[in-house]
Formats: structure tokens, C-alpha cells, sequence
């Protein structure tokens, strides 16, 4: 045969190959990886949340849906190899987009039994007295090497505070005592303050003698008390790290536990030590879901504006451009600012009205440790929270994750950004947030829009109820002002603020947060503030469409739509038509990132012939509604 001749039978051969592929595998002569069929699939594609269409079938190809519509248009692209699953009328919404969880903290429930994690390197301890808490360190002490750090926390006290320790009645003298040899740390409030003894505050005076946040006596002696700058850098700079191949794969099971809530996307901000882990793992291709990140190098750090302009190329751009490194299953969102204040349970939040000190559901208000009026840190000389603003916005950089609490704070936040965008007006563009959303009234969310803020809100604050801080600001402004300014997601919308939803705790269901945006029920059944409810259609927004826009993913994540990433949850009742009350009990009965399956509820698993895949734990105590539920 001649060369000619095999050119022309290859050719025919080729376009034979073709044209049966076609027949199996699509105009576009793609075979799907995956398609579900016979589906209810709220594919969240339009802008308006009242708009979007509803589709039977789904067809995926490397990781991205390539076809959203009916079961004849997805099956043009199923072919020999394709994974079909029929859903038999299930309802299928995109993955959830966490925007403020602190997944690496939650993790801590798979640790062993003395495995050592970022800011711990010893179990807390119950604290019932000062001479029992001291004899409890003298232990740990003896269990140690000399020079061995001990770390650890009171097991005791009112949400974590114990008052002895608040109000400096124990000192590093009282410390070096019971461990001599060791560097101690015992810290309380989200590790935002601490005593130490000599051998841990010696290294940390050494390097920064004039640190803020050292507290000292009328001679001028540091007492060991450490709060704000000084307690964050000790922590920074001094701790222990902790290998990511030991953290990685525990916290890859936490992963898999909210992956199993149907939450594709986490977003949190990140010690330099967590990030490792997650890096590590990500690097082996372990990691169930994407993470969008804060990092927190600049965060309370005594070099902040020196620290700031070395990471200059790490984030850029604005509007729909702005960016961070990384890739679409971990990267970099914005630099973290941990809190602008505290919370309002033990008189922390940064409030206008004073806080009264008596109140029956809140008392540590009776020691106000941090004044009238709470702790702002923007303000208070042992925080340098105001500099990391000014250098995030010199530098081009977003800010976020930043807990957020009261009204006091807001306006103080919000007074920065307005000045620093006189002199950096792209910050409108930058889409710098405001999180958890505890006190947000008519001119905090006027004043926010014009500066692009983006708002990610916890109904866990209102599910909470008379003890939680819906309940805290009643006492302080009425029950009217406290319904209507705690997560007011009908305000935020109605004023064009960009929201989103968060959880912002461990355990508490992703379909409980969404049945409180739209029920405004507390854990008692009671309504706050009926005004402020949303439609289960824009609550699904938020923890979708717009959550996608809080991580710099929008044309990627938050819809079914093609060509963007196949994040799914198949789920066990429609969420559109149960009832507002039974919201909460919906399950991802299989959630799916990227194509791949991550978890699947083992009776449906079973039913459908899929892999048991992801979280095998006990869901059943995470909170889901009211008693009884």
C-alpha cells in the first residue's frame, strides 16, 4: 500500500472513530466523567435568587460541568466510562461556601489523647482554685524536660475566663515556683491573653523590650500578664511548631465532617503552622474540600509595616480582578485581622452604651475587665490593630476574617477605612469585609456599601437567644434595637450589602444556619426581630452565589452552571418546599468537589451502589433546631 493510500486509510479510520465516538460522547467528542439524571438541581444561575432556573441533569468532565439541563442533554455526553447516577427527584444544590469557620481549631476533637496541636502543648486543665491550678502546672512540670514548653489553658471558668487569672491574681512569680525549669504559658480568651512565667517572658523582652501589652507593676516589673501584641507575638515567634505531617491528616477528618454537612469551600484564617498542615496536605492531593485562606503573618505583629511590604505580590488587583495566590483548592483570600474587639458575653465588645454590671445571664459583667465600654482594639495601646489596616491598605492588600462585635467597633473600623481611602481610594475595589455581623444598624451597612465591604453573618447569634448576644445587646439597648441589628441580613440586602452566611462554630449545622436566616428562631423557638428574615432562596444565595464572591471565586464556585467547578450537594429533602421549621434536618446525602465524591451518606451509599466515602463519625450530636429535634 502506498504512503498515499495509508494516509487516506488512516484518515477514514480517524473520522469513523469519530463520528462513533460522537454517538456516545458528545458533539464536542467529550466523554463525562459523571452525570446525574432525574434530579430537582437549583443550579443558582442567575443573578437574582428569585430567577434562577431548576435542571434534571448534570454532565461533568474534568472536574467542571459541561452541560446543565435536561437528562437528553447531559446523556449526549455519557459514554462507556461515564458514572451515572440517577437521583430519582433528589434535590441538588451547589457546595455550600463557608466564609468565617475556624475548621483548624474544631479539628482538635481527633487529636489523640496527648498529641500536641498549634497553641497547646499539654491538655487544659480544670481550674478551680489558685493553689490547685499552680499544683496542676508544678505536674506537668515534672513530666518535663528542663526547658520544655508548657502550654496550656484553664478547662474552667465562665466561657473561658477564669477571674483570678483576668484580674492578674496570679503572676509569673506564682508560676516559676511551680515549673522553674520550664517556660509556662496559661492562656484564656481565644489565647488573646495569658500569664507566663520568667522562662517564657525573658526571650520575648529580649527581642522587643518595649513590646506592648506587657503588663507591669507600680515599679515598672513585668508581672507576666500578657495581653493583645505581646501574648499574639509570644505565640508567633516562640511557640512550638508541630510537624504538618502530624496536624495534616487530623485535619483532614474535620474536613470530612463538614464535608458531610454539604460545605465544598471553607474559608478561615490561618497561623503560619495550620497553613503548613493544609499545604501538606493539599500537596498529596488529600485535601476533601477547597480552603480559602487569611493569612495572618502581618496579624499583631511588631513589625507589621516591615512584615507587610515583604509580602507585596502575594494579593493584587480589584473588583472581579482581585486576587490571591494560589489555586482553586487552597489559596490566599486577604490578610487576616484576628478581632477588633471581643465578645459581648464577658463585657468585651466594643459598644457605645456602657455595660451594666449586673445581669442574671451575664456575669462577668460584673468585673468589667476591659471598662464601661469593652475592648477596642483599635484603640487600646496593647493592640496594633489599627496598624495592620494602615499597612494592608498602603500595601494593596484585602482584610479579612475579621471577627467583629459591637457597635462601638464598627463605627471605629468603618472611620478608618473611610480616611485610608482617601488616600488609597482602590480599597472601595478590594472587597475588605466585616464578619459574624452582631450589631449592624441603618448607618453601619449605608457607610460599609459605599466602602464595598462585603458582610459575612452568623445566625448562631441569634440562635443563641437570651444567652448568646442577641440576648447581651437586649439588656444593654432593648429587645427592640437587639432584634433588629443582630445579623439584619434583610437590611443588608435590601441596602445592596454583598452577604454572606458563616457558622463560626463547631458542630452547628449548616442547614440550621440557613433555617435561622429565614425563621429569626432561637433555640427556644422564640422569633427576634421578624423584619430582618430572608427567603430560603436568598439564604441559599448567600451560602453559594455570593459566598463564592467573599472568596475570589465567582466565576468558578456558587453555581451549576458550565465551565464552573462540579461542587454539588445531593440532599434529603427539597429545600425549597420543606417546611421552614425542618430545614435544619436536611442531609448531604453525597457531597461532590471537583467531580469527585467526598461523602456519602452510608444507607444511600448503599442504596445507590456508591463508594462509602468521607466522614463515619456520630452526627447526631450536632445542633439541628430546637429540643426535640
Amino acid at each position: 500500500m502506498s504512503n498515499a493510500k495509508k494516509r487516506a486509510f488512516s484518515i477514514v479510520i480517524v473520522g469513523l472513530f469519530v463520528l462513533l465516538a460522537g454517538r456516545w460522547a458528545g458533539a464536542a467528542g467529550l466523554e463525562a466523567d459523571m452525570v446525574i439524571l432525574n434530579g430537582k438541581i437549583l443550579t443558582a444561575d442567575s443573578p437574582d435568587p428569585n430567577d434562577f432556573s431548576t435542571a434534571q441533569a448534570a454532565a461533568i468532565y474534568d472536574g467542571k460541568f459541561i452541560v446543565v439541563g435536561s437528562n437528553e442533554e447531559a446523556l449526549e455526553y455519557a459514554g462507556p466510562s461515564t458514572q451515572r447516577i440517577d437521583l430519582g427527584g433528589l434535590t441538588v444544590i451547589p457546595g455550600l461556601v463557608e466564609t468565617h469557620n475556624h475548621i483548624y481549631g474544631y479539628g482538635s476533637h481527633f487529636f489523640p489523647e496527648g498529641q500536641p496541636q498549634p497553641g497547646k502543648t499539654d491538655p487544659s486543665i480544670p481550674w478551680t482554685n489558685k493553689a490547685d491550678g499552680l499544683a496542676q502546672i508544678r505536674t506537668l512540670a515534672l513530666k518535663k524536660q528542663p526547658g520544655e514548653w508548657i502550654i496550656t489553658s484553664p478547662a474552667s471558668g465562665l466561657m473561658g475566663v477564669v477571674v483570678e487569672l483576668q484580674k492578674g491574681e496570679v503572676t509569673r512569680f506564682d508560676l516559676d515556683k511551680a515549673a522553674p525549669n520550664n517556660p509556662v504559658v496559661l492562656h484564656w480568651s481565644v489565647q488573646s491573653e495569658a500569664i507566663v512565667n520568667t522562662k517564657a517572658l525573658e526571650p520575648l523582652l529580649e527581642r522587643y523590650p518595649d513590646i506592648p501589652g506587657v503588663r507591669r507593676d507600680d515599679q515598672g516589673v513585668p508581672t507576666g500578664r500578657l495581653a493583645g501584641l505581646a501574648i499574639w507575638t509570644l505565640h508567633y515567634e516562640f511557640f512550638p511548631q508541630i510537624p504538618p505531617e502530624e496536624l495534616g491528616p487530623l485535619y483532614k477528618l474535620e474536613m470530612e465532617e463538614v464535608a458531610a454537612q454539604g460545605v465544598t469551600t471553607e474559608s478561615t484564617r490561618l497561623y503560619p503552622n495550620h497553613l503548613a498542615a493544609y499545604a501538606w496536605l493539599h500537596a498529596r492531593g488529600d485535601m476533601p474540600q477547597r480552603m480559602a485562606f487569611s493569612l495572618e503573618t502581618a496579624n499583631r505583629n511588631p513589625n507589621v509595616h516591615a512584615t507587610m511590604s515583604r509580602l507585596v505580590g502575594l494579593q493584587g488587583g480589584t473588583g472581579k480582578n482581585m486576587w490571591g495566590i494560589g489555586d482553586d483548592k487552597l489559596w490566599m483570600i486577604g490578610m487576616g485581622l484576628s478581632n477588633i474587639d471581643h465578645v459581648p458575653g464577658i463585657a468585651g465588645s466594643c459598644v457605645e452604651k456602657p455595660y451594666p454590671r449586673e445581669a442574671p445571664n451575664f456575669p462577668l459583667w460584673l468585673h468589667q475587665f476591659y471598662g464601661p465600654h469593652g475592648l477596642c482594639t483599635l484603640s487600646d495601646p496593647d493592640y496594633n490593630d489599627i496598624e495592620v489596616l494602615r499597612s494592608a491598605a498602603k500595601y494593596g492588600f484585602r482584610v479579612t476574617a475579621m471577627h467583629s462585635g459591637g457597635d462601638r467597633g464598627i463605627n471605629s473600623f468603618l472611620d478608618a477605612v473611610e480616611e485610608l481611602s482617601k488616600q488609597y481610594p482602590d480599597i472601595a475595589e478590594r472587597r475588605w469585609v466585616i464578619d459574624h455581623c452582631r450589631f449592624i444598624n441603618d448607618g453601619h451597612v449605608e457607610r460599609a456599601v459605599k466602602l464595598g465591604i462585603i458582610f459575612s453573618c452568623g445566625p448562631k447569634y441569634v440562635y443563641a437567644g437570651e444567652r448568646g448576644d442577641i440576648g447581651a445587646y437586649k439588656v444593654i439597648y432593648g429587645e427592640e434595637v437587639a432584634a433588629d441589628v443582630v445579623v439584619p441580613l434583610r437590611r443588608l440586602l435590601d441596602h445592596g450589602a454583598r452577604t454572606t452566611i458563616q457558622l463560626d462554630q463547631h458542630g452547628f449545622h449548616a442547614f440550621l444556619a440557613l433555617e435561622v436566616a429565614v425563621t429569626r428562631k432561637d433555640v427556644t423557638g422564640k422569633v427576634w426581630g421578624p423584619q430582618q428574615r430572608v427567603s430560603r432562596r436568598e439564604a441559599l444565595y448567600m451560602y453559594t452565589r455570593w459566598g463564592s464572591e467573599y472568596v475570589l471565586r465567582e466565576d468558578l464556585l456558587g453555581s451549576i452552571e458550565p465551565r464552573k467547578y462540579a461542587d454539588f450537594a445531593v440532599l434529603s429533602q427539597d429545600y425549597l418546599t420543606v417546611p421552614e421549621d425542618d430545614i435544619a434536618m436536611i442531609d448531604s446525602l453525597m457531597t461532590v468537589v471537583g467531580g469527585k465524591i467526598i461523602h456519602t451518606q452510608p444507607e444511600f451509599a448503599s442504596r445507590m451502589g456508591l463508594p462509602q466515602v468521607g466522614f463515619r463519625g456520630n452526627p447526631t450530636w450536632w445542633k439541628r433546631g430546637r429540643p426535640g429535634k
